[in-house]
């Protein structure tokens, strides 16, 4: 009877099924009765889902490129220097230098924006009279070559004073060349080339800036007019 009743003390003691496993609960919540963290499984495909591109960045590169294209276009279309001519010399047969200076109204000149036409030029000094007497002689010529630029280069005024704007606007309206030109610098080193050691030298330039033609002295009237026949 005994040991009747100590196995069935024993059988009580076992362990019953059904019960919660161990270290959890039936409600899956941890001993201090909250849920567990979440797992960080990191970024999805290794990228943040704030990490996506800036639109604008895009626009401001395609703004920036056609600014780049505007600017070339602009270059491009604006480019209005003087021609590239190599000058050889002042006589005969020679390519003319790139003679510049400034006109009777103050606007810079130079020779060769005139390419593709035919020009005469009186360089002189109005002191002596072989200067004042070659531009009366051109001007009496000038109205039946409407076709050919007659231009003046002063160095001197009537009194030997270096000439300047107000003599160049004077000389213009006396003899009717245009443009009359005249130099800043007081050593007058274009107007020494020009004149090659005269007092009045006359130059025939034809419409590829060759020199066709020079005169020291005083210019025959007739003389220009037969020399600009033959470049027709």
């Amino acid at each position: 009877m005994k040991i009747s009743l100590f196995c069935m003390l024993a059988l009580g003691c076992g362990k019953t099924s059904g019960g919660p496993p161990m270290g959890g609960s039936a409600s899956g919540l941890t001993p201090d009765n909250t849920l567990p963290d979440p797992v960080d499984t990191g970024d999805v495909g290794g990228t943040d889902a704030d990490d996506t591109a800036d639109p604008s960045s895009d626009a401001d590169a395609d703004a920036d490129a056609d600014a780049d294209a505007d600017a070339d276009a602009d270059t491009d279309t604006d480019d209005t220097s003087t021609p590239v001519i190599e000058g050889t010399g002042y006589g005969r047969d020679d390519t003319a230098y790139n003679l510049a200076a400034i006109d009777q109204t103050g606007t810079p000149f130079a020779l060769h924006e005139r390419l593709g036409s035919k020009i005469v030029i009186v360089v002189g000094n109005l002191d002596v009279s072989t200067t004042s007497d070659t531009l009366s002689n051109l001007q009496e010529i000038a109205s039946d070559h409407s076709d050919v630029a007659f231009v003046a280069f002063i160095g001197r005024d009537a009194t030997g004073t270096q000439c300047d704007q107000a003599c160049a606007a004077n000389v213009q309206s006396t003899y009717g060349f245009s443009p009359v030109l005249w130099e800043a610098s007081a050593a007058l080193p274009t107007f020494t080339e020009w004149a090659q050691a005269m007092n009045t030298r006359t130059y025939i330039i034809d419409q590829s800036m060759t020199i066709a033609w020079t005169k020291n002295g005083t210019a025959n009237g007739s003389q220009v007019d037969g020399e600009l026949d033959d470049l027709d």
